[in-house]
C-alpha cells in the first residue's frame, strides 16, 4: 500500500524519506474507515483502496493546523465511498 500511496501522490517511489509518515496516515487511514463503517479495510477492494487514497492526501497535502483550501469536494467524495464500505460490502 505504500509504493501505491507514493504514487498517487505523485512521490518517487525511491525516496524513504516519508515512509514513516507516510505509514502512519495509512494506519490512521485504516482506523478512521473501521471507526466510520465497522469494517476492516480490504486492500483487494478498489472502494476501500481509494478511500485509504482519498484520506491519506488530504492529510498529507494539508499538514497545516490551519486549513485555508475548499475541503468539501474532499469531504462528499470519502463520505460516499465510506457510505458505500458501510452499506455495500
Amino acid at each position: 500500500m505504500l509504493e501505491e500511496l507514493k504514487q498517487y501522490l505523485r512521490l518517487d517511489v525511491e525516496d524513504t524519506g516519508e515512509d514513516s509518515f507516510l505509514g502512519l496516515l495509512i494506519d490512521t487511514a485504516r482506523n478512521y474507515i473501521l471507526t466510520a463503517t465497522g469494517k476492516v479495510v480490504d486492500e483487494t477492494n478498489p472502494k476501500h483502496k481509494l478511500a485509504v487514497m482519498l484520506f491519506c492526501s488530504h492529510q498529507y497535502e494539508n499538514r497545516n493546523p490551519v486549513v485555508t483550501t475548499n475541503t468539501k469536494t474532499l469531504e462528499y467524495s470519502l463520505q460516499s465511498l465510506m457510505a458505500q464500505i458501510e452499506w455495500g460490502d
